[in-house]
């Protein structure tokens, strides 16, 4: 190193310099004296440039980019990137849903801008696939310890991976409240910080509960926190990954065949049910099926998967015909066009005669048993269909391999917890009124601040990742303390 060049040269010195004692009484030559404070300085200089280079978002870090390589990645961590730009479009949704700019809201553009709605759906058919996917591969490797082992594992640490980032998420913005910076609701303030925060702590404990009434779709009585009204999935979520799990042990004997055929058979009774989460849920691990039987090497073991395939393609099998089909590049664009379609449907009180291609005619064939719940019914179909489709062509996967989407996909959750707070603190107080004073009200005047807007909420979701993984760590190591091995 540079430094130590010095360093050499100073001892060489240090025979014709006099002593200087120390403030401990310890005799030092003039020039390590030297040497120490320029050290001293170094250290100082270099600490605070790591600081400063930790704060920075990971991305822009070396290593960090190092992280996101191709090389490295999952089959199946397209994903991540998907459920990630599912996050910006329900950002934007939030922002903007009420632009009136015309080219935002024609058909297929629209879902890119104001499908909030329909990307609530493609978060529950990807949980859905990516939580059944190992459980999955050691049922079709009949490695029933592992299963258990499995299941044991998802249950006990998914209720603090869901809501220990949630509380985090609403803590913040139980400050931001007490600081008056942010309103959701009127009577949600308190005079005190701490009775904010004893606010904030009973909220958080009624809002985890596991067992509380949920109906599976936004509504004004919906359970939610009031801290963060987007929230409000996360019990869904909850309840899905459970009613997932169980699923998956209570189908782990069946074949392949026999375990679609009563998969399909919940589904279609959800449906009946109105309960559509649940199905999302469920067709997320009816696409991971899939996958294993296009791609058997995935399960490490190529000799059985291989005649079960036989056995699938063969003329009872129908569903490994259709996937052969959907697997092709046209037949998985043309998947992919009806669910964008789909995921554009508007919200509820245009969801009618009056409302955009094609949904004036769509709306007559939603059950009419659905009420207030009709909302749900296209849109889960149309994430389905996106997920299939981008899961059955690694053609259209590749945009979602890249290093920058694979980081959105990593700053997903941070996205949509936070997001709501930075339109209400910054965008709404402080960017508009400015852009109003100094840029006047034509579209092109609102780029800046949508801008800063984006960077800030990029950088922070940055940062709430950080913790997330530390939430995630946690439960981890709760695990390993807790969870006792069997011979």
């Amino acid at each position: 190193m540079e430094q130590e060049t010095p360093l050499l040269n100073n001892c060489e010195a240090s025979n014709t310099t006099h002593d200087t004692p120390d403030d401990d009484g310890i005799h030092l030559t003039a020039a390590s004296e030297r040497n120490e404070k320029t050290w001293r300085r170094i250290d100082h200089r270099t600490l605070l440039l790591n600081c400063l280079w930790t704060l920075l978002p990971r991305y822009l870090h070396p290593e960090g980019r190092k992280e996101y390589s191709k090389a490295k990645l999952h089959p199946t961590a397209y994903l991540d990137a998907v459920r990630g730009y599912a996050a910006v479009i329900v950002f934007f949704y939030h922002g903007w849903k009420e632009t009136t700019l015309w080219v935002f809201r024609l058909p297929f553009i629209r879902t890119f801008i104001l499908g909030g709605p329909g990307m609530v759906a493609v978060f529950f058919v990807i949980s859905g696939y990516v939580l059944s996917y190992r459980m999955l591969k050691l049922i079709r490797n009949q490695e029933s310890a592992l299963l258990l082992d499995a299941f044991s594992s998802s249950m006990f640490r998914r209720w603090l991976r869901l809501y220990g980032s949630t509380s985090v998420a609403t803590f913040i913005a139980a400050c931001c409240v007490s600081l008056g910076w942010f309103i959701p609701l009127p009577d949600l303030a308190q005079p005190t910080f701490l009775a904010q925060m004893w606010n904030w702590l009973l909220s958080t404990i009624a809002f985890s509960n596991p067992f509380a009434n949920i109906d599976g779709w936004m509504h004004p009585g919906v359970f939610f926190t009031p801290y963060l009204g987007q929230m409000w999935t996360i019990p869904i979520e909850y309840r899905g990954s459970i009613i997932l799990f169980c699923f998956a042990i209570s189908a782990a004997k069946l074949s392949v065949r026999s375990r679609m055929l009563y998969l399909w058979v919940v589904v279609l009774l959800c449906y009946f049910w109105r309960c559509v989460y649940i199905p999302e849920f469920l067709l997320g691990m009816f696409i991971a099926e899939l996958s294993f039987l296009r791609h058997p090497e995935r399960l490490g073991r190529p000799t059985l998967p291989m005649e079960e395939n036989e056995k699938l393609s063969s003329r009872h099998s129908k569903l490994w015909q259709l996937s052969k089909a959907i697997a092709t590049p046209i037949g998985s664009s043309i998947a992919l066009v009806i669910g964008i379609l789909l995921l554009g449907q508007p919200d509820p009180p245009n969801l009618g005669a009056a409302g955009p291609f094609p949904f004036q005619y769509l709306v007559h064939f939603i059950p009419p048993w659905f009420g207030d719940a009709a909302y749900t019914f296209w849109l889960s179909i149309g994430a389905f269909l996106v997920i299939l489709a981008l899961d059955s062509c690694t053609i259209l996967q590749q945009p979602f391999t890249w290093g920058f989407s694979q980081y959105i996909g990593d700053l997903s959750f941070g996205i949509y917890a936070i997001h709501v707070l930075w339109i209400d603190v910054l965008y709404l107080k402080v960017l508009v009124p400015w852009q109003a004073i100094y840029l006047g009200d034509s579209y092109p005047a609102y780029i800046p601040g949508i801008l800063v807007l984006s960077i800030c909420m990029m950088w922070s979701a940055d940062y709430f990742r950080r913790v997330d993984r530390l939430i995630v760590n946690l439960s981890r190591w709760l695990q390993t303390i807790s969870f006792q091995k069997w011979q």
